[in-house]
């Protein structure tokens, strides 16, 4: 197995040392761009949306891609089980569903490239009236995803199409659900560290909009979604559609 190792003195983790397919340095942890860039665009005629724009839109987060999950995917919608309503937004409805393949982001050490997670449940949200809205929508996502992709904003994997032939957004499910109903099953009460660590984690979503050039102007408790995980607590800012340029 390929050790890790110093060069210059300097400490080279496996990971992000030079790619053993093509030689050239890898640009993140285990991201080979011309390699992720060339095996993306082999797979460009096994995949459409069946509207231009959004294989526009697609495409052009795959060949711009950093680092894993810095893109988005087309993603059947058979590949979803388990789907269940859970409410209604603005732009349409929302729905759980279990991704059975998951989002390529585990790196297996021994092939030393990136495999699917496996089964994940994740949030569908549905553009009612698709094509009305699609233009508008997909050329905001397309200028903005690098920063939507940002780990202080809620995760956004990909786009599908339901059996009604409205486009869907696929988003990490999370199960805590926004501030408002996670202050409301906790009766409002927070520990100081908990509170500490949700203002953190706004103040960084925010910080990433603003190196962007961008503002969200619509921030409130509806739009926070909250990731209470074990050991500590995050706030990831959602509702794509609101961020904009900040002129």
């Amino acid at each position: 197995m390929e050790e890790d190792s110093y060069q210059g003195h300097k400490f080279i983790p496996k990971e992000l040392k030079d790619c053993p397919e093509c030689g050239k340095p890898r640009i993140s942890f285990g991201w080979c761009k011309d390699c992720e860039t060339n095996s993306m665009k082999e797979n460009f005629l096994y995949w459409t949306s069946e509207n231009k724009e959004i294989d526009e839109l697609i495409r052009h987060t795959q060949l711009n891609a950093s680092q894993t999950c810095d893109y988005l995917e087309w993603i059947p919608f058979e590949k979803f089980e388990m789907v269940k309503y859970i409410g209604s937004g603005g732009f349409g409805s929302v729905y759980s569903a279990l991704w059975m393949e998951g989002p390529r982001w585990n790196w297996d050490d021994g092939a030393q490239e990136w495999a699917r997670a496996g089964p994940m449940t994740v949030a569908l949200k549905r553009l009612d009236n698709s094509q009305k809205i699609l233009s508008s929508f997909i050329n905001q996502i397309k200028t903005y995803h690098k920063c939507l992709q940002s780990a202080s904003l809620a995760e956004t994997f990909g786009i599908t199409k339901d059996p009604t032939s409205n486009y869907m957004i696929v988003m990490k499910y999370y199960e805590s659900g926004n501030l408002y109903q996670y202050l409301d099953r906790h009766n409002g009460i927070l520990s100081w560290k908990n509170i500490i660590e949700i203002l953190q984690g706004i103040a960084r979503g925010l910080e990433r909009i603003h190196i962007e050039g961008k503002i969200h102007r619509n921030l409130h408790g509806g739009n926070l979604l909250i990731e209470d995980e074990e050991i500590s607590i995050d706030a990831r800012i959602s509702d794509k559609r609101e961020i904009l340029n900040n002129y």
